[in-house]
């Protein structure tokens, strides 16, 4: 991971820049017209100059003992040659662009591994797959929202997680951990000491990845000890849920199948702010999905919908979410202060309802993913011809769909 500093990147750019026009135009024995163009091109530059941000980092190792392993078995340049490899994340809406750099000799020093974290508070918030980092320059920093929260696979008690999203459309960009201990000064201070940042891989342009990475990290996020947290002890019992019943008989009539007794259910934001309550009287699914704006609103490679009926499902507050429009076909249901992307309302679907899985309350949920089947009527894999190219499918045997359903 990484320690974390702000720094106004046009202004030391431009600077240095400055300072080397100068020495060359009073160096000169006269002013020539060379000289009067120098002028002239840094009067424009400094006219013209885009603000963003850059963090200045440095590799450190993770503080948690179950992370402790993050940054081994990196991979030599794709090429060979000794020069950065540029990567670039776009916000869904495409206003806030981040460009990274990962140094050559970072590189070279097998220092870079991606990693996911499926605790409780990551999956509420996206369950995302995340890229230690060197450098970041961020456009429109105005537009970026931060959310604290916390994140188990931190060790200390101090540490917590600042999630930082695009205020615009939602999109989840990067994670910086802070000193909670700290006050606002202090922490600002204390930065390149104290803090590192991750880099959520699904905003990223799989066309700035160099193949060669695209396959390191396709195997690295297949190993156990790089998927922190996914297990039933950890309460993700839906992530690997199966139906039961998979017979000949059709995914409809299955569908229909209804319970003597409702069970109930209850989720909800990671910050707390909108909470649901489902009664549910029949049969749902799982529907993994693997589209371009699922990575880049989660931050991580797809997110899983369930679809409810919607007399069957309840908001405690219905002014805590806003529902937005995000496709030609549907809209999402997004929370006013975190930002958490909660439900999908198709507009053909009027009857139903598709809250993310992340937001259900393990407690309130089967113990084990072998009962959590037992209310699936299917679980599939959708969008699949969208799938991010550092990612494989799970051999689990069910549907892989190329687009939705």
């Amino acid at each position: 991971m990484s320690c974390v500093t702000l720094t106004p990147l046009h202004e030391n750019t431009l600077s240095k820049l400055m300072l080397c026009a100068f020495h060359i135009i009073f160096n000169c024995r006269r002013m020539t017209l060379r000289s009067y163009h120098l002028i002239y091109l840094f009067a424009y530059m400094i006219k013209s100059a885009p603000l963003s941000t850059s963090f200045m980092t440095t590799t450190k190792r993770p503080s948690s003992a179950s992370a402790r392993s993050l940054h081994a078995n990196g991979v030599d340049h794709n090429n060979g040659n000794e020069s950065d490899i540029m990567l670039q994340s776009k916000c869904h809406c495409g206003q806030v662009v981040l460009d990274i750099s990962l140094p050559y000799e970072i590189i070279s020093d097998k220092h870079v591994k991606v990693w996911s974290c499926h605790c409780y508070s990551c999956r509420k918030y996206h369950t995302a797959a995340y890229l230690p980092t060197d450098r970041i320059s961020i456009s429109n920093q105005n537009l970026i929202g931060k959310y604290i929260s916390s994140c188990q696979s931190l060790e200390e008690t101090t540490k917590m997680m600042e999630r930082w999203f695009c205020r615009e459309c939602s999109s989840k960009l990067l994670s910086v951990v802070s000193d909670t201990n700290a006050n606002d000064e202090k922490r600002s201070r204390r930065q390149e000491q104290n803090n590192y940042c991750l880099v959520n891989l699904g905003p990223i342009n799989p066309d700035t990845i160099p193949q060669s990475y695209s396959h390191l990290w396709k195997d690295q996020l297949k190993q156990k000890e790089n998927n922190l947290h996914l297990s039933e002890e950890d309460s993700c019992r839906w992530a690997g849920a199966l139906p039961s019943n998979t017979d000949n008989t059709s995914y409809s009539a299955r569908r229909r199948v209804g319970f003597s007794n409702a069970k109930i259910w209850s989720g909800g934001c990671e910050c707390g702010a909108c909470k649901y309550k489902i009664s549910l009287t029949r049969l749902t699914q799982l529907q993994h999905c693997y589209c371009n704006m699922c990575w880049k609103l989660s931050g991580s490679p797809y997110s899983t919908w369930l679809p409810i009926d919607t007399e069957h499902f309840q908001w405690e507050q219905p002014n805590s979410v806003t529902l937005v429009r995000t496709t030609p076909v549907g809209q999402r249901q997004i929370c006013n202060r975190c930002h958490g992307v909660m439900t999908i309302v198709y507009d053909e679907q009027p009857n139903l309802i598709w809250p993310c899985a992340g937001g259900l309350d393990y407690v309130t949920l089967p113990e084990c993913s072998y009962e959590m089947g037992k209310l699936l009527s299917r679980v599939c894999h959708i969008c699949c011809n969208h799938l991010p190219p550092w990612m494989d499918l799970p051999e689990d045997g069910m549907e892989k769909l190329p687009d939705v359903c």
